[in-house]
């Protein structure tokens, strides 16, 4: 006979994984140190929490215009052109910049590691 425990009062859903993913779960919660329902539920509750928080990329800001974009119609398409090419610049001067910080990252890195290995 299956207690009654107050787990078991919670609400149910039966969910279907695809191939691999519950054993990938499995995984993941014995690395994190938790049951697969605690790992499922707290990337859940992540999930959640990332959704709600403001858009850091300049691609989640595109995902973000691309629907605004689609529910209003009657935007004139050179306007709807002119804030793709704008994303596009953006975009190009993003990656210029983090291309110099993983450039100066790198250097800071060797100069500390060639100090060290003066020492």
């Amino acid at each position: 006979m299956v207690q009654d425990t107050p787990s078991r009062k919670l609400e149910q859903y039966i969910v279907r994984f695809p191939d691999g993913m519950r054993e990938q779960l499995k995984q993941e919660a014995a690395k994190n140190g938790r049951s697969l329902n605690a790992e499922i539920i707290t990337r859940l509750e992540d999930s959640f929490e990332s959704s709600n928080q403001a858009p850091s990329s300049i691609d989640e800001i595109a995902k973000l215009a691309a629907r605004q974009l689609t529910n209003a119609p009657h935007i004139p398409m050179k306007d709807r052109e002119a804030i793709w090419s704008l994303y596009e610049t953006i975009k190009l001067e993003e990656t210029r910049n983090i291309r110099k910080f993983m450039t100066r990252l790198s250097e800071v890195i060797a100069d500390a590691e060639e100090r060290s290995a003066k020492k």
